[in-house]
């Protein structure tokens, strides 16, 4: 039994916000087991509902100092409960809903057998073969070399716009002359 068993919600309240930490213990078992009993509700899960009532309690010190005195201490962490209850629900249907994405774009990934490949190819020297030679160094250093627009630009001695402009003529010949191979 606490001290500060007897005392009203408000008046523990205050001395939390005074750093109190008899007080926030109080806080504590006064209310952790009924904050349990709500998160459980919502989230179906005893170690998620555990976690959220640890991480309502380290919010609560967090921010001691800076909440208003609530008129209902009780409801006011129920609702915060409430509250991360949902964050986690949202976050959880979130991460579900890229592993679903992931694992339709891993089904729909189709390999390519050897021949495939060497015939892409192929015609991808081709169709680089038919880029100007201007666009075709830019285009080759950005992608082949991994230099930058700016180092392109040194090398070919023209400015960054034209190095830009060069590229994206070079991706439009690539883009026209392999439109029917990639189909």
């Amino acid at each position: 039994m606490h001290a500060l068993d007897g005392y009203s919600d408000e008046h523990l309240f205050t001395l939390l916000q005074d750093d109190n930490e008899i007080a926030f213990n109080t806080i504590f078992g006064r209310y952790s087991r009924r904050l349990y009993i709500e998160a459980y509700s919502k989230l179906q899960d005893e170690d998620e509902g555990n976690d959220i009532v640890q991480e309502v309690f380290c919010w609560l010190w967090d921010k001691r100092r800076v909440l208003d005195t609530p008129q209902c201490l009780k409801a006011y962490l129920i609702q915060v409960v409430r509250n991360k209850c949902v964050d986690l629900i949202r976050k959880k249907t979130s991460t579900r809903g890229k592993k679903q994405q992931y694992i339709w774009l891993a089904d729909t990934y189709t390999t390519t057998s050897p021949i495939e490949t060497k015939e892409l190819g192929r015609q991808l020297a081709i169709a680089i073969d038919s880029i100007t030679p201007a666009s075709r160094l830019a285009f080759e250093q950005l992608y082949l070399h991994k230099k930058s627009l700016k180092e392109i630009a040194d090398q070919m001695e023209i400015n960054v716009q034209s190095v830009k402009n060069h590229i994206h003529r070079a991706l439009k010949v690539l883009r026209e002359n392999l439109k029917h191979s990639l189909s």
